[in-house]
């Protein structure tokens, strides 16, 4: 049997980069994934994929910074499918600055989308997670473990999920709910825009950090991960953060 068969999963950004993979590999483990993102044409491409390879899917359009559709969103997906197992919170929206250059639209937008919105979608999760047990993960950064200045709001906002995290690791661990973060080394868009910044010199000395000498999958590494850890052998980690990035977190603090 498939490790979260009869299982339902929400994944947050499922549209593009990373959240394609991760949605594709939490269906396959057989779970029923509800597809949440801004842009409901390209939440139907990776539903596509993911019913062309047997798995299941809903599409949901919703702006996750808004508590009311975020209320409304996880309503509909358990009105349909039953209790969300597995909330992955992975969307975020950023325009990188240096810390000197941070205003109070880049912090927002950043805030809102990270913070705000994963925090919305674990409340509206909760009630049934309470009665039913539940995996929740999160994503921070490993650029936010190392304090990257060029990188501002969005390192601030990625080390206050990791205290989300453990915050609500404590609180609802005794109802049978896992959180946990991850810290992923994956190509997704927003990496490339750094990535594309950089000389080649400098792509090639960012390569030599990574013992694997390679970039993480979305599917194969980062959703692999994750479809481990909604799994019930995973029941009794909570509150960590997992740097999925080929062995480069030596910098982890």
């Amino acid at each position: 049997m498939s490790q979260l068969e009869g299982k339902v999963a929400l994944v947050t950004g499922a549209g593009s980069g990373m959240g394609v993979g991760i949605a594709l590999a939490v269906a396959k483990a057989g779970a029923v994934v509800g597809l949440v993102g801004r842009t409901e044409a390209t939440l139907a491409e990776t539903a596509a994929k993911i019913e062309a390879a047997g798995g299941k899917a809903m599409i949901l359009p919703c702006d996750i910074t808004a508590r009311d559709q975020v209320d409304r969103t996880v309503a509909a997906l358990q009105d349909k499918h039953g209790p969300v197992w597995l909330l992955v919170n992975n969307a975020v929206s950023t325009d990188n600055k240096p810390i000197e250059e941070v205003d109070d639209a880049n912090f927002d937008l950043v805030l809102r989308s990270s913070i705000h919105g994963s925090l919305y979608m674990m409340q509206a999760c909760f009630p049934t997670m309470k009665a039913h047990g539940g995996r929740i993960v999160n994503f921070g950064s490993g650029g936010a473990t190392m304090g990257l200045a060029e990188t501002g709001a969005y390192s601030i906002a990625k080390e206050a999920v990791r205290g989300l995290t453990k915050v609500a690791a404590t609180g609802w661990g005794r109802y049978g709910i896992t959180v946990n973060t991850i810290c992923p080394m994956v190509a997704t868009p927003l990496f490339d825009v750094w990535w594309q910044s950089l000389s080649e010199g400098e792509q090639e000395h960012q390569l030599s950090m990574i013992p694997m000498r390679r970039m993480g999958d979305g599917e194969a590494d980062i959703g692999a991960t994750i479809v481990f850890l909604a799994s019930e052998g995973a029941g009794y980690i909570t509150s960590r953060t997992f740097h999925v990035d080929g062995g480069r977190a030596f910098y982890d603090r």
